[in-house]
């Protein structure tokens, strides 16, 4: 019995894991999962919220729209960084309702917007930002409750969740514009009732961050997610014992991290191969394509008529983003990040090409919106490894000494540079054709997919060990990693 039992089980990493549970025991945590994983379709809601205002808001000049488009992005590390300490002082479940309280604020605001008093607006996406921010802690509260042999497809939901969220922004922008905030409050107020009927405290950080005596309540959360298999959960719950009893001292490590950097190459290698990766993410237009969808679709479809409209073009856009970050989901157990990565990029460079051909040298009518089909091209390569893998490449390639510090200074660059893309783009899309604004993103795309293949590692089933080795002594080839 004791054998049969060992073939279901291996160790991995330190932890123990087992790859025959069933739908029953995982039942508790997936839910708990996509309980606070609801959260995260808000940050998609809000990037592609700009469309909503620019199609019921028209008196906007294109300097305020800008502004309220991309204050969001300036907002979202002020977020993050705000939860991040309240998070380990408070716990993962109250931190979630806060955040959820701060939405639910931000799309209160919105209620009161009129196109006469612009300062609503920005209150509304600066707590839309911070909130946005604020919804990190969904992720630190999955890996912290999901099984270990789970935890890579329960996080990998993420980019299905914010893929949502624009779905769902992008399908309802034909609405009265108060249905539309309505149907946010609505969800948010879900989303808190969901929380506290079905989330567990993470039992990780009451051992960690509780006194002694609060054991009895980590193994009570930890029953929760294990109620049915006695066997799973004393497994999971001596193992849970053992971790936590050494993560105090990793904490330490906060104050040697400029010593790190400055040191060690495991530490400051992997900063700067990221650093340039993210910027090369940002410059080429994945997250413009999302933010200011309908006016770079009035501007592809303008002078030509066909039979689908910007709206419903919008929507369409909404609903591919979605069905690629189902796709990369899926292949991102069996294809690595870079094969993935280049692909995106290959497919944004093709799709460049295509609007720019079909946008200005093929004149006279047509039934087919060929520039349309670029642009959808476009929205569904760059979901497809360009979006998500830069930001997932960053827990996976800092070393221990520097992940925490220096995951949150490189989030916090990336979205400055978010905020100065979006600010700056309604500006180039109103001075530039769409010809040259395509040329440069496919450029860019071409450039990020060099890199890619020339310098960032695979990551794909290598330890923390093996990636930090590569850094340190350069052995191997990027393509080999």
């Amino acid at each position: 019995m004791r054998s049969a039992e060992n073939k279901n089980m291996f160790f991995e990493n330190g932890k123990y894991s087992d790859s025959s549970l069933s739908w029953g025991d995982l039942y508790p945590q997936v839910l708990a999962s996509c309980t606070s994983l609801l959260m995260v379709i808000q940050p998609g809601l809000h990037l592609a919220y700009s469309n909503n205002l620019f199609h019921h808001m028209t008196s906007f000049k294109n300097g305020q729209f800008s502004w309220i488009t991309s204050v969001v992005a300036l907002c979202i590390p002020i977020g993050a960084l705000i939860i991040g300490q309240l998070m380990d002082r408070i716990g993962r479940k109250k931190a979630c309702i806060i955040t959820c309280l701060i939405l639910l604020s931000s799309w209160t605001v919105a209620t009161f917007m009129t196109s006469d008093e612009i300062y609503w607006f920005f209150a509304f996406r600066i707590l839309a930002g911070i909130g946005g921010g604020m919804t990190t802690v969904c992720m630190i509260y999955v890996s912290e409750i999901s099984h270990s042999s789970y935890k890579q497809l329960l996080l990998s939901l993420n980019s299905v969740f914010f893929s949502g969220g624009i779905l769902l922004s992008t399908s309802i922008v034909q609405l009265e514009w108060n249905i539309i905030n309505y149907t946010f409050i609505g969800l948010t107020v879900v989303n808190i009732v969901l929380i506290i009927i079905n989330m567990p405290e993470s039992p990780i950080w009451i051992l960690k961050f509780k006194s002694p005596e609060h054991v009895d309540e980590a193994k009570s959360a930890m029953q929760q997610l294990y109620p049915r298999n006695k066997q799973v959960f004393e497994r999971e719950w001596e193992r849970l014992k053992s971790t936590s009893s050494c993560c105090v001292a990793v904490a330490t490590g906060n104050s040697s991290f400029i010593e790190s950097v400055r040191s060690n190459a495991a530490a400051y290698k992997p900063m700067v191969v990221l650093a340039f990766l993210l910027l090369l993410q940002q410059l080429t237009g994945a997250y413009p394509c999302i933010s200011y969808a309908l006016p770079v679709l009035k501007r592809v479809l303008s002078g030509r008529e066909y039979s689908i409209s910007e709206i419903d073009s919008l929507t369409a856009l909404g609903a591919i983003r979605f069905a690629a970050g189902l796709l990369t989901c899926a292949l991102s157990f069996y294809v690595g990040r870079k094969p993935l990565m280049m692909f995106s990029c290959a497919g944004m460079v093709l799709s460049s090409a295509l609007v720019i051909v079909f946008q200005d040298f093929v004149t006279g009518p047509s039934t087919v919106p060929l520039p349309l089909c670029g642009v959808m091209l476009f929205v569904f390569s760059s979901s497809l490894g360009v979006l998500v893998f830069p930001w997932t490449m960053i827990c996976e390639l800092l070393s221990t000494p520097v992940r925490a510090v220096g995951g949150c200074l490189l989030v916090s660059y990336t979205y400055v540079i978010m905020f100065m893309v979006l600010k700056v783009f309604p500006h180039v899309l109103e001075n530039l054709s769409v010809v040259g604004i395509y040329l440069f993103f496919g450029v860019t795309s071409l450039l990020m997919a060099a890199y890619v293949h020339f310098v960032v590692p695979e990551t794909l089933g290598k330890s923390f060990h093996e990636i930090e080795a590569y850094f340190t002594k350069n052995l191997e080839k990027p393509d080999h990693m």
